[in-house]
């Protein structure tokens, strides 16, 4: 038996977002055998949550929804012939130069493997949260539907653009919109705020944040409170979108040692963790979310792979930034 025998393939992506896909593209398309798990829907964010979304600051593709987005990486993916494997990544392990992958269907050994698992949205953990999120019951994290909040009265909590964008989304079919933020200003595009002031799509109510969601089986009220003051004051409403950011999931990696700062796991420029022969590319690794800056990532993370295993006459084959050099 060859050592080739030992492999499912060279590389192993875990996460089928615009990083995992954007990495497969170029790894393929240089020549390695490609292996795309998603557990999810393929696209990641970009394509589960702003499936309706129209981009507008992805170069050279202006105004472009965003599921078409996705559904051209997917092509692309397929030409190239990267495979895609519909499997949840339960696992990491490395034994000497093999790197496997457990799913919860089988398990795959590579040569290298790249993280590209993305984020998910943060909870506040306030009481109702949860009771409402479930099973369509008035609490949200993004507008998916627009139809959903048709002659609602909705609250919005956040101050980003993922905020702000859905008041755009849900301005023609809401009944009304309270937008509230923590601070006195917003940190989403301002050209984006100032529409909402001046055709007065939402009540803004600054320098509060929500401290409980009550109703009996559906959201029925919100309790707000002044950050400064603690004064708190009840609104009637019948859904809340909770724009407040996204976190990573970490467990699995932290398991076979992959270092992490804070929420992030921790790379060096050429986007390689400390383990050998495991990168990582996107919200994992960085608070700048977006499409562009996970694509670039996963191009670079695929490109060092590709050196790793094939060994070209061009890679620079640096020392690995593991624990014990630094």
């Amino acid at each position: 038996m060859s050592s080739d025998d030992v492999y499912y393939g060279d590389l192993g992506i875990i996460g089928g977002g615009v990083g995992g896909l954007g990495a497969a593209i170029i790894a393929a398309y240089k020549g390695l055998k490609v292996t795309v798990f998603e557990g999810g829907r393929l696209g990641g964010i970009v394509g589960t949550l702003y499936g309706r979304k129209i981009l507008e600051n992805y170069p050279g593709a202006p105004s472009i929804l965003s599921k078409r987005l996705i559904d051209e990486f997917i092509i692309q993916v397929r030409e190239v012939q990267a495979e895609i494997r519909s499997e949840r990544v339960i696992n990491v392990d490395k034994e000497d130069d093999i790197l496997t992958i457990v799913t919860n269907e089988g398990k795959y050994n590579f040569r290298s493997v790249i993280i590209a698992t993305g984020s998910k949205p943060a909870e506040l953990g306030i009481t109702g949260e949860r009771k409402f999120s479930m099973k369509d019951r008035g609490v949200y994290n993004f507008v998916t539907d627009p139809d959903r909040f048709k002659g609602s009265t909705v609250l919005i909590v956040g101050g980003g653009d993922t905020a702000i964008d859905a008041v755009h989304m849900i301005a023609d079919d809401a009944k009304k919109i309270y937008l509230v933020h923590r601070r006195d200003s917003f940190r989403a595009a301002e050209t984006k705020v100032k529409q909402i002031v001046d055709d007065n799509l939402a009540e803004i109510i600054y320098e509060h944040q929500i401290a409980e969601l009550k109703g009996e089986t559906n959201l029925e009220k919100a309790i707000l409170q002044n950050v400064e003051t603690h004064m708190k004051r009840e609104i009637n409403i019948d859904k809340c979108i909770l724009a407040v950011g996204m976190t990573t999931n970490l467990d699995i990696f932290e398991d076979i040692g992959v270092k992490t700062e804070g929420k992030y796991i921790k790379v060096d420029k050429e986007m390689r963790t400390n383990i050998p022969g495991i990168f990582a590319v996107g919200d994992i690794v960085t608070q700048y979310q977006l499409i562009v800056i996970a694509v670039a990532q996963g191009a670079i993370a695929a490109h060092n792979a590709f050196g790793m295993i094939r060994k070209p006459y061009w890679y620079k084959d640096e020392a690995w930034p593991t624990d014990d050099e630094e």
